[in-house]
């Protein structure tokens, strides 16, 4: 879905835009590989997060400032909308040209959007060939955002002097992150979840080798999470995150740890019973495409027991994503430049897919 080109052997600059922070990260490709040339990123007050005019208001400045502090080449950019703002639907329409196709998704669309469809830019994946009412038909997954609101970032993103030379969306990039590691012809019948847990939402993306297959924006993120331990503890929500994130250290108590996993058991259940859906659509729709395993990223993938408990319950093998597996570290790209290479960071995938997506020609 999003632009692919490339200039030269410096790849574009990822920006995501996310709920509490903006990303960006940038790669480089040469004769022995893909190296990290560099990151960084600028946490979004809490005040900026919920009023679109001073998120981008707060954007334009933190971006130009990460810009100028981190070793970035170029301006040339490509923005990924964050998930709340953007909206996804399967769609299933007969086969037909591309032109017809994107004609048939926008009348598939009328009346299922939160603003007209000729107030919202909408784009589209298919995602396969399937068989319906007797006849083959094409597995469409549509994104739309409002014009108003996708005009906003754009304007941001020049208050922030970025050449932005494509929008993508999260669910695409997060394929394009790893699409390199699925690339012989036997990968195409592999099906890998990825779940993106992130502060306000839960994305569900499958992929069928390094193609899209499945794409869903869940309700439930971090902030529930800290509302379930906030409110079985009476304390505010940013005492019950601090508690969550102090468990993962060391030094952690196994009582306390106990403690907020039995409270936070709604929520997760919940999570768990949305995410089962998801894969009862996916195998209704592409039946003998067993899930191979989940990969886990965003930010609350940090928290390992969180990953593993929705893993067993939904008895899948899980692992925690390693967003730059195979990518070389440049000389001075490193923690300076924000990224600590030394562990898995799930909550770059994003940033780094949007700068690998450019890799290959549409």
């Amino acid at each position: 879905m999003g632009v692919r080109i490339t200039r030269g052997r410096t790849l574009p600059i990822g920006v995501d835009l996310g709920t509490t922070a903006a990303k960006l990260a940038q790669l480089k490709t040469s004769d022995d590989g893909i190296s990290l040339l560099g990151a960084g990123a600028v946490e979004i007050p809490p005040e900026a997060r919920q009023d679109f005019g001073a998120r981008l208001a707060f954007l334009s400045e933190g971006i130009q400032k990460v810009m100028r502090s981190h070793q970035f080449k170029g301006r040339q950019s490509v923005l990924a909308l964050p998930a709340r703002d953007t909206f996804i639907h399967h769609v299933k329409v007969p086969k037909l040209s591309q032109e017809d196709t994107a004609k048939a998704v926008r009348s598939e669309l009328q009346g299922k959007l939160p603003c007209p469809v000729s107030q919202s830019v909408v784009r589209h994946v298919v995602a396969g060939e399937i068989y319906g009412e007797g006849e083959a038909k094409q597995e469409v997954i549509a994104v739309s955002v409002p014009r108003a609101t996708l005009d906003g970032y754009l304007t941001m993103a020049k208050r922030a002097r970025l050449d932005v030379v494509g929008v993508n969306v999260e669910c695409c990039a997060v394929v394009e992150c790893f699409s390199r590691l699925f690339r012989r012809n036997a990968d195409a019948s592999r099906t890998i979840m990825f779940v993106d847990l992130g502060c306000s939402s839960t994305q569900v993306v499958l992929s069928h080798g390094c193609r899209i297959a499945f794409a869903r924006n869940l309700s439930i993120g971090g902030n529930d999470l800290d509302k379930a331990v906030a409110d079985g503890m009476d304390i505010p929500p940013e005492q019950a995150h601090a508690m969550r994130r102090d468990l993962e250290g060391n030094g952690k108590d196994q009582a306390v740890e106990d403690t907020v996993y039995h409270l936070l058991e709604g929520p997760i259940n919940a999570l768990v019973e949305q995410i089962t859906q998801c894969l009862r659509y996916h195998e209704s729709v592409f039946r003998n495409q067993g899930i191979e395993r989940a990969i886990f990223m965003g930010g609350q993938a940090y928290y390992k027991r969180l990953c593993q408990t929705i893993a067993q319950q939904l008895n899948l093998p899980a692992q925690i994503a390693d967003p730059l597996m195979r990518v070389k570290r440049l000389n001075g790209a490193g923690l300076e430049y924000g990224l600590d290479r030394r562990e898995p960071q799930p909550d770059w995938a994003v940033a780094v897919g949007l700068s690998l997506g450019t890799l290959e020609s549409a």
